[in-house]
């Protein structure tokens, strides 16, 4: 079964699950963000938090984050 032929309450889960986990690393990358803009460092690599690893299940899904 691959995550596009999830229905019902099995696809609800995941999608929560899905956003919960975008919103838990975009959270820290803006707090990492924060961090090095207060001491004067350059800021991390957006790739190293897994974002598009998120958005890209999450738009397999069906349920892309509105920007």
């Amino acid at each position: 079964m691959s995550i596009q032929d999830l229905k019902g309450d099995e696809r609800t889960i995941i999608v929560v699950a899905l956003q919960a986990l975008h919103r838990e690393r975009l959270n820290s990358y803006n707090a990492a963000c924060l961090a090095c803009e207060l001491s004067g460092k350059e800021w991390p690599s957006i790739e190293i938090f897994g974002l598009e690893e998120v958005d890209k299940a999450l738009r397999l899904i069906g349920a892309a984050p509105a920007r």
